[in-house]
């Protein structure tokens, strides 16, 4: 699923939003070419590729909710064309950052899980005592990651990008038009 999203950012939205800020108007008339910049495309690619690597062998939810990212993403930027290239910002690093989210959550448990309470208390320099404190430390700070996982950041990524969803009022004339569409639109009436 979110190869499948990000294939379509790719091929619709990334092309369109480039082809916008790659463009240079001529002076008298002349057509000026525009070198072929690849920036959203390539930026699209390097958060696909970490979102795969965060997620392989993750057991459910965090596939699941990184696919609803991708899908939820790829279908407001497909659909919202006020303040493109924002929106695709947006719905990029809120996938970026739930991917090194979950990354630094299994680096962490990775590297927990093989430190003894004994281990932990000498690596903080504790006394012996602590041992037991520190070992009841591991299990509050794995709950904090879940919700955060599983429930925090998630839920921030789709809050933001309902929020610039609504931020402006529909067009009532055509929903589906970009600002540009609706000046040109509105200089040609008559």
């Amino acid at each position: 699923m979110s190869i499948l999203c990000a294939a379509l950012i790719v091929r619709f939205v990334d092309n369109r939003v480039q082809s916008i800020a790659a463009f240079r108007p001529g002076r008298s008339g002349r057509e000026v070419a525009t070198p072929d910049l690849y920036t959203a495309q390539i930026t699209t690619a390097i958060i696909l590729v970490i979102w795969v690597i965060s997620q392989w062998g993750m057991a459910a939810p965090v596939p699941w909710l990184g696919a609803a990212m991708w899908l939820t993403g790829a279908l407001i930027v497909l659909m919202v064309r006020t303040q493109e290239h924002t929106l695709l910002w947006n719905m990029k690093s809120g996938i970026a950052i739930y991917s090194l989210a979950v990354i630094g959550s299994r680096l962490y448990l990775a590297y927990t899980a093989h430190l003894s309470p004994e281990q932990w208390a000498a690596l903080i320099g504790t006394s012996e005592s602590a041992a037991v404190v520190i070992a009841n430390t591991r299990g509050n700070v794995t709950t904090i990651i879940l919700w955060a996982l599983w429930l925090v950041i998630p839920l921030g990524y789709f809050a933001m990008l309902l929020q610039q969803v609504l931020i402006h009022p529909l067009s009532l004339v055509n929903p589906l038009a970009g600002a540009s569409e609706l000046i040109q639109r509105y200089r040609t009436r008559r």
